[in-house]
């Protein structure tokens, strides 16, 4: 986010022109900002501070952007980023940007989205919650198999930024913990070892897809998925060989993906080696995660933003709290200690099923999880809970809530409303609804939970009226 894109005055740049630029502050999607002759340029891959000659690549009406040509002098908040894909893989955007410039950025991030979409300039924006690691912090990981550019070897890694038919070979992650690096690379090992080619999209065709590796903080040990695209592997030496090179892998798991779309899921499961679940622990609390289980990426964050979640609903037992998108049920779970019963409404019904198994394995009595879409399931759950709703908490998937779904949530008129959000724009929006509804902004606080990233969580509490 910027201050003010329409600018008045300012000379607009040509396409393929070049400017000398300095590196004004981060924006949300990871560019730096910069302005040439007071005319906004988006450049990636830069830190505040960066000096530096850009090429010109969009230039429309109040806004541009660029690549950098020549790095003429490096800001303060530059520094060298440890891993040698930067710039390539589309992950760790902010790697070469200092930790502490990235949290100063990603506060920002969030006041610039509410007082540009939701007009709230004078928003509390309470200081940024901290992840408790910046580095290999991630408990799940998604590789991809592919065909190396310099021999066609077999590769796993991550899809090149921009270029979804190549595969960079990564072989260490600085985000994954070092027993997913091992286990990742002993399946690269047996693929080829077995002769096996990596699936092509284009042409429908080959054997080996993706390796999904979760990780347990509490229990220290893997949990993998590996999806193929056909059936011509030997699964009992691809386990024996994963279980050699890690002995923390409780589980391999192979699954059928041949489907068009790339989303790492499998159609039918063709075999288990070991017991296919992980147990996390969160506040006291303890979840079972299989292969196809949402959990929080980041765990220690997680428990911090769960921390604040809880506090920011206020709840000293007597409440009646309703958690719509509620997932696997972990904040749901979160609050119940604190609240007299708590439903949660998830479109997932494979969701729900975790949720309810890890109600009953933390004795929550007080849990309820219903499946099916909001619109249909909201009426059935406020006729089954008598009185009043005191608490609302959401937590939407990046793209925000569909207004209709909102305007029914809001219509509840719970004193508390509880946003969570890992997109500050579409939550501003989506604030900008519950204004106009009659509930009042009272503070939001920022969570880091993907260092090294752009992307930023954000807790928003809302009050009825003129209520505390």
């Amino acid at each position: 986010m910027v201050d003010d894109r329409k600018q008045s005055g300012a000379a607009r740049p040509k396409k393929g022109g070049e400017a000398e630029v300095v590196v004004e502050s981060l924006a949300f999607g990871g560019a730096g900002v910069a302005r040439a002759d007071g005319f906004v340029l988006f450049v990636p891959h830069t830190a505040p501070g960066d000096r530096l000659r850009v090429v010109v690549t969009k230039s429309k009406g109040s806004w541009g952007e660029a690549r950098g040509r020549e790095l003429l002098e490096a800001g303060p908040a530059r520094v060298e980023p440890l891993c040698p894909l930067v710039g390539t893989c589309g992950g760790c955007n902010w790697q070469h940007v200092s930790i502490e410039a990235q949290r100063e950025a990603k506060e920002r991030i969030v006041r610039d989205a509410l007082r540009q979409i939701a007009g709230l300039a004078d928003a509390v924006v309470e200081p940024l919650v901290e992840s408790p690691d910046t580095w290999r912090y991630r408990n799940k990981m998604e590789f991809t198999f592919g065909a190396s550019r310099l021999d066609g070897g077999l590769v796993a890694g991550f899809h090149e930024a921009g270029n979804w038919r190549h595969i960079l070979d990564a072989e260490r992650c600085w985000l994954a913990p070092e027993s997913m690096e091992r286990a990742l690379r002993a399946a690269v090992a047996e693929g080829a070892r077995q002769g096996l080619s990596a699936w092509c999209p284009h042409e429908k065709r080959g054997t080996l897809r993706q390796l999904v590796v979760r990780h347990s903080v509490h229990e220290d040990a893997l949990l993998a998925l590996l999806l193929t695209g056909d059936e011509s592997l030997d699964f009992p030496a691809f386990a024996a060989a994963l279980r050699s090179a890690e002995p923390s892998l409780k589980a391999v798991v192979w699954g059928l993906n041949a489907r068009d779309s790339d989303v790492a899921r499998a159609e039918r499961v063709l075999a288990t080696d070991g017991d296919a679940f992980l147990e996390e622990r969160l506040g006291g609390l303890r979840f079972r995660i299989s292969p196809a289980s949402f959990f929080q990426s980041n765990t220690r964050g997680a428990e911090r933003l769960y921390e604040v979640v809880r506090g920011y609903a206020s709840l000293t037992g007597a409440e009646s709290v309703l958690d719509a998108y509620c997932g696997t049920g972990t904040i749901a779970q979160y609050c119940a200690p604190a609240a007299r019963e708590v439903l949660g409404l998830e479109l997932l019904t494979e969701a729900v099923w975790d949720a309810r198994e890890n109600a009953e394995r933390n004795g929550l009595a007080n849990c309820r999880f219903v499946s099916g879409d909001i619109r249909h399931t909201l009426p059935v759950a406020l006729g089954s809970m008598p009185g009043r709703i005191d608490r609302v908490i959401v937590d939407p998937p990046r793209g925000g809530m569909e207004r209709k779904a909102l305007e029914q949530l809001l219509a509840i008129r719970a004193p508390v409303f509880v946003y969570v959000s890992c997109n500050p724009t579409t939550m501003a929006r989506d604030l900008q609804q519950a204004l106009e509804a009659g509930y009042r902004l009272d503070r939001v606080r920022p969570v880091d939970m993907f260092p090294q990233t752009y992307h930023v969580e954000a807790v928003a509490r809302l009050v009825l009226g003129g209520g505390a």
